[in-house]
């Protein structure tokens, strides 16, 4: 069985005719702007190639992604080095903190004591047409030639095909893909086929795949329509047995952290009820 699946989604071309304003306005919204800190600029300077150096990038897409990431890898000892944004609007609740769902922002982390480990965290939905700007706009400017990438994103169980019915499986669930280029065994089975992944993960790995990065895509399935503990706990073997294990340290606040997150999450969901 092939290992990788990732598809991107074309972008769906439209004709212009009398509302080119419009369509101007509309496709400005879909490229993503990256913003870098003078930190992250010196230390591109400095590197002699303009890249940041990196050992270990880790992907967070969607909210149980980056939840989980919140808690147990960037909770301590990280700094922003990097804003990626699009899609926003004059009347948008945008905290640049990554902390309420209505934020519509990414952001990239480094670690303090150790710069050479970097995690992408992105809470909001990236439509495809905004995905291949979103890897042009970060990826070359970091040298992943030696680097270990891991992709973590989710999705509901009613878009997964399998043989056995999903009700007699244990939700939630990971399943991974990879590059070529990593030549382990992901700590999940395999995408089965005809899944696949797409959107901006599929978009990651597909640079990966293509630039000869090692790379692994883990996706969690989940039947919970909101963003509960367990899907966010459903990425912890990651930090038990993958190179990540060696970068994270132990939070003590971890389950109050998540409790937080639920609440959040929930409260938004149900405002309008």
């Amino acid at each position: 069985m092939a290992t990788f699946f990732g598809e991107v989604l074309p972008v769906i071309s439209r004709a212009v005719e009398e509302d080119d304003d419009n369509d101007s306005e509309s496709e400005c919204f879909e490229r993503v702007t990256a913003l870098w800190t003078r930190a992250a600029k010196h230390s591109m300077s400095e590197s002699g190639e303009g890249k940041l150096s990196c050992e270990i990038l880790i992907i967070a897409v969607g909210p149980a992604a980056t939840g989980f990431v919140q808690t147990y890898v960037i909770h301590k000892n990280y700094e922003i080095i990097a804003g990626l944004f699009s899609g926003l609007h004059e009347d948008d609740i945008n905290t640049l903190s990554q902390k309420t769902p209505t934020d519509k922002s990414c952001f990239l982390y480094r670690k303090k004591d150790c710069p050479k480990i970097l995690v992408c965290q992105c809470n909001i939905t990236v439509t495809p047409e905004q995905a291949f700007s979103f890897t042009e706009q970060i990826f070359p400017s970091i040298n992943l030639e030696d680097a270990y990438v891991s992709i973590l994103c989710s999705a509901h169980t009613s878009e997964y095909k399998a043989d056995i019915p999903i009700s007699d499986m244990e939700v939630p669930f990971l399943r991974s893909l990879r590059s070529t280029k990593y030549l382990g065994t992901p700590l999940a089975p395999y995408v089965d086929q005809p899944n696949i992944v797409t959107g901006l993960p599929a978009q990651c790995l597909s640079y990966c795949q293509v630039n000869k990065v090692i790379a692994v895509l883990y996706a969690c399935y989940t039947d919970s329509i909101q963003v509960d503990s367990a899907t966010m706990r459903c990425f912890l073997p990651l930090i038990q047995s993958t190179p990540i294990k060696d970068i994270v340290e132990k939070n003590p606040k971890a389950d109050e952290m998540l409790r937080t997150i639920v609440d959040l999450h929930t409260k938004h969901n149900t405002l309008y009820l």
